[in-house]
């Protein structure tokens, strides 16, 4: 991957970590292993030219989020032709055999996953409470087309976290065993009748509103900006929304601003009114009364306890 190693988890603490030679283009790699049965991994990488990768593997399975660039690799394996602006949860089984693919330049790839082996999908199974081959066929279900909301918020969660040295490898242990609780839990309901998939259409509406608050979170935005850019009613909107994330679409913008906010924060050196005004706010005052009642500290505290993590 043109990668070089970096010490300590490339931040993460434990595992290991890779960042992109910059001759080749830019991101990271990062991986921890679980009792060798068991992996999670986050990488977002960017080539400025044609790569290659490839490796022998066991079999083993795998889900995740995974980014819209991501989604014509597995077009041969799952069908899936389109994926969703805010990550597609994909899962799949994995034959032995070598893997190579080919990564075209200028194409963002950005994954949370985790693996595992046979035995690893066994003893994770054993330590939720449920029957390894109803892991496996919950992990199987995830084709693209599902939406679950409390999947999506942890593999987020884990993309974004930087837990302390001490904690580290168990916070990611724990992620392990809560994604696995979570699909299952997911399969068990939707299997007695839960929500239906979303349609094709309906899933362009939703990326569509969702792109656009991505790319004007220093704009204005009301409803009927991301109404127009989806071409539905605000009733439908809502519902694509509450099915998809479990919030609004203001909600869901909001959101998004204080994660915008968050990276600012820790990983710029801007003044605060520039991060305000970067994330729509127009006063400084009301973007620290904002985020405050959303992290619990004041954005200058929350510089102070992320910058130099």
């Amino acid at each position: 991957m043109h990668g070089i190693e970096e010490e300590g988890g490339g931040g993460r603490e434990c595992g290991r970590a890779w960042t992109v030679d910059p001759a080749y283009g830019r991101g990271s790699y990062w991986c921890l292993a679980i009792d060798d049965t068991a992996a999670i991994a986050v990488f977002d990488l960017l080539f400025s030219e044609a790569v290659s990768f490839g490796a022998v593997v066991s079999n083993f399975f795998c889900f995740g989020s995974y980014g819209r660039s991501m989604i014509p690799y597995f077009t041969p394996l799952l069908g899936i032709e389109d994926g969703w602006e805010t990550g597609t949860l994909l899962g799949y089984a994995w034959r032995a055999g070598m893997c190579r693919e080919v990564v075209p330049p200028g194409e963002r790839l950005t994954v949370a996953s985790i693996s595992l082996l046979p035995e690893g999908a066994t003893r994770m199974a054993r330590a939720i409470g449920a029957d390894p081959v109803l892991l496996t066929a919950a992990i199987a279900r995830l084709d693209g087309a599902h939406r679950v909301p409390e999947l999506s918020r942890l593999f987020d969660e884990v993309k974004a976290a930087k837990p302390s040295r001490t904690v580290a490898e168990a916070y990611y242990r724990c992620k392990v065993m809560e994604a696995c609780a979570l699909v299952v839990s997911w399969h068990e309901k939707s299997e007695r009748g839960g929500a239906p998939q979303m349609r094709a259409v309906d899933r362009t509406s939703f990326n569509l509103a969702c792109a656009f608050a991505r790319e004007h979170l220093e704009d204005p935005i009301e409803l009927e900006d991301l109404c127009r850019v989806a071409c539905t009613s605000p009733s439908k909107l809502a519902s694509l929304f509450r099915d998809a994330e479990g919030t609004t679409p203001m909600g869901w913008v909001r959101d998004r601003r204080m994660e915008r906010a968050c990276e600012l924060l820790a990983g710029t050196d801007e003044p605060i009114a520039a991060v305000s005004a970067s994330v729509g706010f127009s006063r400084q005052g009301s973007f620290s009364e904002a985020f405050k009642e959303r992290f619990g500290v004041t954005p200058n505290r929350y510089r102070m306890l992320n910058q130099n993590r």
